[in-house]
């Protein structure tokens, strides 16, 4: 017998990847299922030529709003964990400018030297999904 968990585990497994890029002077976003035993699948969408990261997640938000409630993103290669696809509908600019500060943190960590990577724990927790 399934329970909540169960179902919640389903629905994770068909949440999707939206990966974000900057493209020269503009933005672009594709669309892919999450990695499943640690392959990555090709993007199955993709759509260029926006302003901001801000517009990507409006145009996210109508495009997968209806059949998702929640995404995993990527930034600029970066895993910077989950969003509610209504968070992108509501407060755009507010979620840009969060998932923008994730990606920086994720890049200081990285920079750092392994010594000191493993002295302070990390506040960035990434989502292995992305």
């Amino acid at each position: 017998m399934q329970g909540k968990q169960g179902n919640g585990d389903v629905q994770r497994g068909l949440q999707p990847v939206v990966e974000l890029r900057s493209e020269g002077a503009s933005y672009l976003y594709s669309v892919r299922a999450p990695r499943s035993k640690g392959v990555i699948p090709p993007s199955s969408y993709s759509h260029t030529g926006f302003a901001s990261v801000a517009d990507c997640l409006r145009d996210i938000a109508r495009a997968l709003g209806g059949n998702f409630s929640r995404i995993y993103v990527r930034l600029e290669g970066h895993c910077v964990g989950e969003r509610d696809i209504a968070e992108l509908r509501k407060a755009p600019d507010i979620v840009a400018a969060e998932l923008q500060a994730l990606c920086r943190a994720v890049i200081a960590e990285q920079q750092k030297p392994p010594q000191q990577q493993q002295e302070q724990p990390s506040e960035v927790t990434a989502t292995p999904r992305c």
